[in-house]
């Protein structure tokens, strides 16, 4: 792949701008080549004074950023000493901070490694390019050698010195012993530390004062620091350092003697060679934090040292976070393992009581981030830490909150206050403490004014109410923090309620106080969503009863014209339309069109409103695609597959019910931090060995809906393809670094079930192994396609097999299972669905088509059959394991038994030479007739007897009848598709509905979760329409996303129209679940269009825009569509098609005079006429 193409990809982000100007060079280039051309005389100049500031530049930034590491790497072996000396044992507070810097450290060596690897593959492509695009030009080995190989970001070679060091260090942190020092055990290693190694004492002196520390012997300690001051100067840096190495020590060890002595000869408490430029008092506060947070209640309150382990991982894929980790522990369970009494918080009181004046102001030193003591005690959620810390600084002056708790003295230098911290925690007991603390001088007026204009408490009130904090976002409610505040995206806490579904938190907000209340209807920046509109592209009904309750407005459109109600239904959350359609009726005021009506393909970057599956991508300055999605292999209406097979492969679930992410790495154990490369941005490379593709990357994390965008490779032989999944660091520019394989041989990854039979399960999973030590480090969950070619003499591309056409001039009327499906109902007389009599019947009184369903029987024989389970068996039996000779027995065995002893197709007729003779019969069956005979009990019996069989099947119990059966129609025979090309006429034509089960479907039936393996199932119906189609207009359909794909893929000239629920009834595939999704879907793969249910376009008209405006042609199905006026409704927005039971009512009601619709009630899409440029049923079929 180009490397131009991928530079932006392999960018380390912050970067960016540092890099190589690839493309401002290449253009160079071609201005220069586009001139030699020309005849004019050849001017590198430019180009060459570009390159070479492009090479100081990069070569400059490099230094300077090692520069930066290389400091760093001096400061912490300044402070620990050489990697290969490190001490019998250190803190386990001290271990983790010196993990902590070195994990982060690494993290900027490798980014600038990249950096180097990137730019110098830069500077050669670059060069070839020059030496490629101007003849008589051969540069580029001369450039290199004598100005780009010499520089340091070229060959790396002192900074992957130091990433060695930094791994060997991390290696010998594994191995060492840590020790905790609230146990009985302490080290001494650290006591003697110092910057440069330039403090002089004795051998003996640091075990001297080490023991008397632990002994909490002051005079033997007195003893100690007076001789080592008499060697080295008590005002000296590096005995000022060791002073505050043993005043940490005696900390640890509790001595509270030695902490009164030695705060005595310490000037100051600041630290700055420590790696966070924390003091003691941080460490403590952080260390009663990390020790207490570690511990859990057992069931009689006794305390019980819980495992450690969460914290000795690496989280795989991100980048290293130095800050202490937030406390697991509850605010509840703390307050029970804190009290004051406790050890830790006495000694914290001892060490602020003991401070000289001028050592206090150590308790509002800020340490590398910014933060103060009281941050952490307020970010672990100890209650009574944040107490004493609070009651010390305002005893000490130092708490300023005449502007609030939570303003720009507070907060460090991400914005956070303690408050901010306190919140994001979830500690309600603590934030309430911190909001009471404002008033320890009075209430103030203008405080709480002034809290309003600080965004970050207002950020803060979001970020609680995302977490679902309920308590807390009522206390910073009534502290006066703005309700309404919006952050960048224009968005409130009240929109952040409605997208997570927090009713209690919305319920808060809503309610405020005197002064704070929430407004229901401010609009976000992007699409101009209220939180109602959020509440309802998120699914969530309660908080739509909620947020209606509270006066939102219902009628409100967005900036692209569309209601909240649309955009539910266009989303399948149909419970939550039909509630808002209860609501708000629809009015009869005109409404102004929707200005976006289209919705972008899959994988293309939203366009609009309608886009948008989930409200949490709202930003559109955040949103990034994956991948670039290829162009669908088949050019609509041309290209299909002819000689090689197609394998689609999607990353992730389609199932909707899975929580099932694309790529999952497990945590990385700390003890092997210095043998992984996983700690930092990493992608996925997934490519096909034995199979023709591009290599295509994904950033990891895997986005939510990337299962829909899958991945094209072809195939001569499908035997022979190994899909490989590759981990590779994001930044490194190349593919070949490869962390981490996963393979999956297509051969035998899914298992076949006897002859050309498959498991309809389609989610696989694979091990991702190490490339180092080929360890387990990770999952690959993925599924895959493969669409083998079909052939057949008839087909063919001709300029009349392309569909577009002419515009459609009516609405069509499809008859759905002939003259329509049967019901329980017996106010009419209804011939048995599927059947040939029923599909005549629908032609005859006016329907363009006939749409039937097909499946396949065990010997591959296409039959006209709607159910999956065949009740007339007795058993829930498939039709995929019946023979087609059984199939049609047990439609032949429904047939009324005769009441003559002769056959009843023929009679006997005496002759006049004494004999007889048979004659067809003029007396029709009983099932095509009212049977007012005296046979009629024969009849009767007889439907009994099949209602007897039938009553434990599944069907028979939830319909309590079964179509084309005695005593609910009347009953004709099964039939196949090949009968029904020849009994019925050319002109009537056939919307084909591929009746294969997705996996939900069969779990629903539970049937057995295998079928016809899907290329033969779809080969053997072409073949039939194929032989038998002539010039008869076909059309076909399906549920089933894939037997979509394989029919558009296998042929070139019957169109294709995908069928789906929209939202109407659960559903696993996510592609069918909604009319957005199936817009999406169909458009991604150039289907002719969209069978959806009519509930949505009957509740909202003006969605069949939308299908429209996609370029498909839009046809809707149910018994709605029973009712002419729901067919008008549709057809003024320009509806191409609706499948109906009803074939004569409906075509009487489309024929009749255009008249307002229901009761006087406004067309919604009366203003919207179908565009001259939209595809249409008649195009498509025209030459067929």
């Amino acid at each position: 792949m180009k490397f131009g193409h991928n530079l932006p990809r392999n960018q380390v982000p912050e970067w960016a701008s540092s890099y190589i100007n690839y493309k401002g060079l290449k253009k160079l280039i071609k201005t220069a080549a586009d001139a030699a051309k020309n005849g004019e005389e050849l001017d590198l100049a430019e180009f060459f004074f570009s390159l070479d500031r492009n090479l100081e530049d990069v070569d400059r930034f490099y230094n300077k950023k090692y520069g930066e590491c290389a400091r760093r790497l001096r400061l912490l072996r300044g402070r620990y000493g050489q990697a290969a000396q490190l001490p019998e044992g250190i803190d386990k507070d001290e271990a983790q901070d010196l993990m902590g810097a070195l994990l982060e450290l690494r993290s900027q060596m490798r980014n600038l490694k990249w950096y180097g690897e990137v730019n110098r593959r830069g500077f050669i492509k670059i060069t070839k390019k020059l030496d490629k695009k101007i003849e008589n030009v051969c540069l580029q080995e001369r450039y290199l050698a004598s100005k780009v190989n010499p520089r340091p970001f070229a060959h790396n070679l002192p900074l992957n010195a130091d990433v060695n060091l930094v791994n060997e260090w991390l290696s010998g942190l594994g191995d060492i012993k840590t020790f905790d020092d609230t146990g009985s055990s302490h080290s001494a290693a650290s006591l003697g530390r110092v910057p440069g190694r330039s403090l002089h004492l004795p051998s003996g002196l640091l075990d001297a004062v080490d023991s008397a520390i632990r002994g909490d012997k002051v005079d033997d300690l007195s003893q100690q620091l007076e001789e080592a001051a008499a060697s080295n100067g008590m005002d000296s840096s590096s005995f000022q350092q060791a002073l505050l190495n043993f005043l940490q020590r005696a900390i640890s060890c509790r001595a509270r003697s030695c902490i009164e002595r030695l705060l005595q000869d310490i000037i100051s408490l600041d630290e700055e060679d420590d790696i966070n430029k924390r003091n003691c008092i941080h460490r403590l506060v952080i260390n009663i934090g990390r020790s207490k947070s570690g511990e859990t209640l057992g069931v009689e309150g006794a305390l019980l040292q819980s495992s450690s382990e969460a914290r000795n991982f690496i989280v795989p894929a991100t980048a290293p976070n130095r800050q202490p980790r937030p406390c697991t522990t509850t605010e509840e369970e703390s307050t029970k393992l804190l009290s004051e009494n406790d050890e830790s918080v006495s000694l914290l009181v001892y060490l602020l009581d003991h401070l000289r004046a001028d050592q206090r102001a150590a308790l509002q030193a800020r340490d590398s981030y910014g933060r103060f003591p009281l941050h952490y005690a307020a970010q672990y959620g100890f209650l009574i830490v944040c107490q004493v810390v609070m009651k010390h600084m305002q005893d000490w002056g130092q708490f300023n909150v005449s502007q609030g708790i939570d303003s720009s003295d507070w907060q460090d230098d991400e914005g956070n206050a303690p408050l901010h911290l306190s919140v994001v925690g979830g500690h309600p007991l603590t934030t309430k403490a911190l909001l009471d603390a404002e008033n320890w001088r009075g209430t103030s007026e203008e405080r709480l004014a002034s809290r309003k204009e600080i965004s970050q408490s207002g950020a803060a009130l979001a970020l609680a109410t995302r977490s679902n904090f309920v308590d807390i976002v009522k206390l910073l409610v009534e502290a006066g923090v703005d309700v309404n505040h919006q952050d960048d995206g224009g968005e409130t806490a009240l929109h952040m309620a409605a997208r997570y579904g927090y009713d209690e938190c919305a319920k808060a907000l809503l309610k405020g106080c005197s002064t704070n209340k929430a407004e229901i209807d401010i609009p976000e920046k992007t699409f101009a969503w209220t939180p109602l509109f959020i509440a309802c592209v998120d699914d969530h009904i309660s908080m739509v009863e909620i947020l209606a309750a509270a006066g939102a407005d219902l009628y409100r459109c967005d900036n692209s014209g569309w209601t909240a109600k649309e955009h539910a239904a266009l989303r399948g959350h149909m419970d939550i339309a039909v509630r808002l359609a209860e609501l708000a009726p629809t009015r009869d005021t005109l409404r102004a069109a929707p200005t976006d009506t289209r919705i972008a393909r899959a994988g293309s970057p939203p366009q609009s409103s309608l886009d948008e599956r989930r409200s949490k991508n709202l930003n559109r300055d955040t949103i990034t695609t994956a991948q670039k999605v290829p162009e669908p292999v088949k050019t609509f209406g041309h290209r299909y597959l002819t000689k090689e097979t197609m394998v689609l492969v999607s990353l992730g679930s389609m199932d909707i019910r899975k929580d099932m992410p694309a790529v999952k790495l497990d945590d990385i154990p700390l003890a092997d931090a210095h043998a992984t490369q996983l700690d930092t941005a990493l992608s996925v490379v997934v490519t096909a060995s034995g199979a023709n593709g591009e290599p295509t990357v994904i950033d990891l994390p895997v986005q939510d809906n990337i299962a829909t965008e899958p991945i094209t490779f072809m195939t001569s032989d499908v035997d022979k393809v190994k899909l490989l999944f590759d981990i590779v660091p994001t930044y490194a520019g190349s593919h070949e670094r490869v962390v981490g394989r996963a393979v999956a041989l297509l051969s035998t990854i899914k298992t076949s079930i006897g002859a050309k039979r498959i498991s309809l399960q389609g989610d696989m999973k694979v091990p991702i192994m190490a490339a180092t030590t080929l360890d387990v480090i990770g999952t690959v969950n993925f599924n895959f396609l493969i669409i083998t070619p079909f052939q057949h003499p008839s087909m063919s591309i001709t300029e009349q097999h392309t569909y577009w056409k002419k515009m459609a001039s009516s609405t069509m009327v499809i008859g759905h299972r002939g003259l329509g499906k049967n019901t329980a109902s017996r106010t009419s007389l209804q011939l048995g669905e599927n059947t040939i009599q029923s599909f005549i019947s629908a032609a005859n009184l006016g329907a363009e088509y006939v749409e039937f369903d097909v499946q396949l029987t065990k010997d591959h024989v296409p039959v006209i059959y709607h159910d999956f389970l065949v009740s007339e068996t007795g058993i829930d039996a498939p039709v995929h394991t019946l023979t087609l000779d059984q199939f049609l027995h047990i439609g032949e065995g429904q047939k009324p038994r005769s009441s003559r002893t002769r056959s009843p197709e023929t009679i006997p007729v005496l002759n006049g030479n004494s004999g007889t003779e048979d004659r067809p019969s003029t007396r029709r069956l009983r099932s095509y007739s009212v049977d007012n005979s005296k046979q009629r009990n024969i009849h009767i019996d007889r439907q009994d007897e099949l209602t007897e069989r039938m009553k434990h099947t599944r069907d028979f119990k939830k319909k309590g009848f079964k179509g084309n059966n005695r005593g609910t129609s009347i009953q004709s025979s099964f039939t196949t598709l090949e009968r029904m090309f020849d009994e019925l006429p050319e002109s009537v034509g056939f919307n084909i509905e591929m009746k294969y089960p997705m996996l939900h479907e069969s779990e629903e039936e539970e049937m057995d979760q295998y079928a016809v393996e899907l290329n033969s199932f779809v080969d053997t119906v072409l073949q039939k329409v194929y032989d038998k189609m002539g010039e008869r207009n076909c059309i076909f359909s399906s549920f089933n996303p894939d037997i979509c794909l394989m029919l558009s893929f296998k042929q070139p000239s019957i169109p294709v129209l995908f069928l789906s629920d929209a939202g109407t009834s659960p559903v696993g595939d996510v592609r069918a679940a909604s009319l957005q999704e199936a817009i999406r879907f169909a458009s991604r793969w150039n289907l002719l269009g969209v069978v959806s249910a009519a509930t949505p376009l009957v509740m909202c008209p003006r969605l069949v825009k939308v299908v429209k405006e996609s370029g498909l042609v839009c046809v809707s199905y149910g018994t709605l569509n029973n009712d002419p006026k729901n067919v008008m409704l549709q057809r003024n927005e320009g509806i191409d098609a609706v499948i109906v039971d009803s074939v004569l009512k409906v075509r009487q009601g489309l024929q009749a005079p255009n008249q307002d619709v229901a009761n006087g009630i406004m067309n919604e899409a009366a203003l919207v006429m179908p565009s001259t440029s939209v595809p249409t049923i008649n195009e498509a079929v025209e030459a067929l």
